[in-house]
């Protein structure tokens, strides 16, 4: 009898203690005891998955912050301090042709040539300014070849209209080796001029009449534009139109070219 009743109490232990080790198991920190233990099948899975605030955008690109998204586009503007800068972005270049119909934009577009100073000396340098101003009640789209820059130069005349500046004797021949090079492809840049906004080109103009460059430099010449020039003797003491001959094209202008190429007077003497 007592036999049996020792027997029954073993088998109650035992019972106990495997519900024990059994809610031992469940909890969790024995269970990260048992994985430091060594016991890979217990062992809890490493979360390794970003949090959705920290997951980097689609392709890796860098999260854009506002103030870049609101950037205005490269090629337009209210202020173009530099104008040359902006037509030489390639983000600015027409991919198709460029339109064919002239603009007719006399009431709309003012151009203005403005010289440091009204009188300079003879050879001497002067700083002239070109401002594009849009005068209508919209947006202004402009076209200005480029070749592959955009290329902005003088021609200087008489009060009669004679050429002052023009460099003495016939142009001479190129060499075989710029003459025979394929010419630069030809581009128009467009850009786009807000309302009443203005766009300014900032050159370099000196007194002098030109002469035809050194064979020397006629070697690096760009193919397309003929024979270089460079700067010769002081012009003579007068009064000039000075041209500032722009890049400027698909605008409607008369046999001058008063469009593209805006003019100012000015005078060259000795300054006092």
């Amino acid at each position: 009898m007592r036999a049996s009743v020792a027997a029954s109490f073993a088998l109650l232990l035992a019972i106990a203690a495997c519900g024990g080790a059994k809610k031992d198991a469940d909890n969790p920190e024995n269970a990260q005891q048992a994985s430091d233990a060594g016991d890979d099948s217990i062992a809890p899975l490493a979360d390794d998955t970003p949090a959705a605030s920290d997951a980097p955008p689609s392709g890796g690109a860098p999260v854009k912050d506002d103030d870049t998204a609101k950037k205005p586009a490269t090629c337009s503007g209210f202020d173009v301090p530099d104008l040359p800068s902006m037509l030489s972005q390639t983000e600015c270049e027409l991919s198709g042709p460029a339109p064919t119909d002239a603009k007719d934009l006399k009431d709309i577009l003012e151009i203005r040539v403005v010289p440091d100073s009204p009188r300079i000396a003879p050879g001497a340098t002067a700083t002239i300014t070109v401002t594009y101003k849009n005068k209508g009640k919209k947006e202004l789209s402009l076209d200005f070849v480029v070749d592959p820059e955009p290329r902005f130069d003088f021609e200087v005349y008489t009060l009669k209209g004679s050429r002052a500046d023009k460099p003495k004797g016939a142009e001479p021949s190129l060499p075989p080796e710029v003459s025979n090079a394929p010419q630069p492809e030809s581009k128009v840049s467009r850009i786009k001029l807000a309302q009443q906004g203005t766009a300014k080109v900032t050159l370099k103009w000196n007194a002098v009449q030109m002469k035809w460059a050194s064979k020397d430099r006629a070697r690096g010449a760009l193919p397309g534009h003929g024979y270089p020039k460079e700067p010769g003797p002081p012009l003579k003491k007068g009064t000039y139109i000075l041209r500032v001959l722009t890049p400027l094209t698909g605008v409607f202008e008369g046999i001058d070219h008063e469009v593209s190429q805006p003019r100012v007077q000015i005078t060259v003497a000795p300054m006092p």
